[in-house]
């Protein structure tokens, strides 16, 4: 028997791969449960009842492409499963033995998940029923998300309805989404003119209160004189001349009653009393320091 005297005791073994580690068993173990309920409610949502499994849904939505607008709605909804579920590879692989391409199943996924968004529930049937087969279904879906949730819950959107959806062919149908996205993106654009004018205004605004902070008591006088300026001009203007303005509005009314033997004579006094009186507001109602010419209007 050999002797073990003088021998050094083993090392003890390493261990290779990752070491078994308590905490990140837990935190895998978390991961695969929020991804079981995750999957769990995407089928519910989607699935109509069918439980995952690769083979079921496949079969299911090989079955439903070749019907109408509602089986294309429905194969886009086992799709939505499947692509949540389905182990790594088994989506593209999939795809390709259904003969499905990536995009077109990514538009039959947006009009799943579109129309389970409605929030009417008749809203889908009325949709259906207007596009009739799947290809009006995949051109209303360039419309913008909220024209299309418009047109399938109130029945229309700027001039495109449900009714025309239903009586046009593809080609009308086409260009009438086409202008209604037009109408839309012109509305937007309306929009963000009007929301920068307001900011240009915004910005005028606060560099005149700026100014006006820092201005002279002489240079703020200038500024209101040309506010008074402003605002006797513009009154003059609205006067106006025989050809615009108050004046002429006079004038065609004169003629008017003189060529038909009527009389506004009292109307017009009226107009010019409540103008004169306005006048004499500003002239008499303010004390402002300094002599005001009277105009002597006392037979008006």
């Amino acid at each position: 028997m050999a002797s073990n005297k003088g021998r050094k005791a083993l090392a003890p073994a390493k261990i290779s791969g990752d070491q078994l580690d308590g905490d990140k068993l837990a935190a895998r173990h978390g991961e695969l449960v929020a991804m079981n309920e995750h999957q769990s409610a995407i089928v519910d949502q989607f699935g109509d009842g069918l439980p995952w499994h690769p083979d079921h849904y496949e079969a299911a939505i090989r079955s439903e492409l070749r019907r109408g607008a509602d089986a294309f709605l429905r194969a886009g909804s086992y799709l939505v499963v499947a692509r949540e579920c389905a182990g790594h590879g088994e989506w593209a692989g999939m795809l390709q033995r259904i003969g499905l391409e990536p995009r077109s199943a990514q538009r039959m996924m947006e009009a799943a998940r579109r129309v389970q968004a409605l929030p009417n529930a008749s809203a889908p049937t009325h949709l259906l029923a207007a596009a009739k087969n799947q290809t009006k279904l995949v051109e209303l879906l360039s419309l913008p998300e909220e024209q299309f949730t418009e047109l399938a819950t109130t029945g229309e959107t700027g001039d495109l309805t449900l009714d025309d959806v239903e009586r046009m062919t593809f080609r009308e149908l086409r260009a009438a989404v086409r202008e209604a996205r037009a109408d839309l993106s012109a509305k937007d654009e309306r929009i963000a003119k009007l929301s920068a004018d307001v900011e240009k205004e915004h910005e005028k605004l606060t560099k005149a209160q700026r100014k006006w902070k820092t201005a002279t008591p002489d240079e703020r006088q200038t500024t209101l004189e040309q506010r008074v300026v402003q605002a006797k001009l513009d009154i003059l203007a609205q006067v106006g001349s025989q050809k615009a303005g108050l004046a002429a509005a006079f004038i065609d009314l004169a003629e008017h009653c003189n060529e038909n033997d009527l009389d506004s004579s009292a109307f017009m006094g009226d107009v010019l009393g409540e103008l004169l009186n306005a006048v004499r507001e500003v002239r008499d109602g303010y004390e402002y320091g300094f002599a005001i010419p009277v105009v002597n209007d006392a037979g008006a």
